[in-house]
Order: C-alpha cells, then structure tokens, then sequence
C-alpha cells in the first residue's frame, strides 16, 4: 500500500513540475517591434496586426508616437509565435474639425496598407526572441 501511494505521489509531483515548468518558460520568437517610414522616421499613430500565413491567428497592437509596438494574441497575452506574417498597419484619422498644425498622429499612413489585399506587407518572426520586427512602410504608395 505505501508503495503504491508513494508511486501516485511522486507522480503527481512530476505532473506538477512538467506543468509549471512550461508556464514560466520564455516564449520563443519576438513580440515586440518598430513600423517607420522609408525615410526612417516613425509611423506615430495607428495599429499593426500581424496574420500568420501557417494557420490564419492573428497578433495586433497600438502603434506608440516613437513607432514601437508589442504584439498579443486576441485574449491580449504577450507574445507571438515563430512564423511568417502578412502585416496590415491601420491609421483612422479624423480632422475634420482641427486645424492643420493641431494633428497629433504624424505623417498618414497610405490606405493600402490597411487591407491585407493591397499592402504587400510581410514579415518572419524568427526563433530569436531578441530580434525587433521591423515594417518599413513607402509613404509615396498613396
């Protein structure tokens, strides 16, 4: 009998360890990135969604006024896994009302990089978790 209940414990045990160790890994590929025009300066306003060519998921984020983002799945956890992408950046500006020199979202994103139809955008997220993606939008596509 102690046998067998020692054998259940010490199972028990390494279920518990096999699953906490995979929760508190480091998740492969990169999540975190830059989307800036050719000239080098920064997309200030917006989103970026990736879309994997593999299985169709999808990872977005906000772009920040320095051009950076960080991508999340759709429950909003960090992170995005190794793979090639197609890539939208999305710009929704509304001026109607302000003047020209109070807008606040920098240079305009051309439309057609907001439909994954038309932007031709795309990108490889490597194993290397250290790696910045990097989208390099032409601001002459209008």
């Amino acid at each position: 009998m102690n046998r067998s209940l020692s054998r259940i414990a010490t199972l028990i045990c390494a279920a518990l360890l096999a699953l906490l160790s995979t929760g508190c890994s480091k998740p492969s590929g990169s999540h975190d990135g830059i989307v800036r025009f050719s000239d080098n300066s920064p997309v200030q306003s917006g989103s970026v969604e990736f879309r994997s060519l593999a299985d169709g998921s999808r990872y977005a984020s906000r772009i920040a006024g320095d051009g950076s983002f960080t991508l999340t799945n759709l429950d909003g956890d960090v992170g995005c896994p190794p793979g090639d992408y197609e890539v939208v950046v999305v710009q929704i500006v509304l001026t109607e009302d302000l003047a020209a020199e109070t807008h606040q979202h920098g240079r305009t994103v051309p439309r057609r990089y907001a439909d994954y139809y038309t932007s031709g955008l795309r990108a490889t997220n490597p194993e290397d978790s250290d790696t910045l993606l990097t989208i390099t939008l032409d601001p002459s596509d209008e």
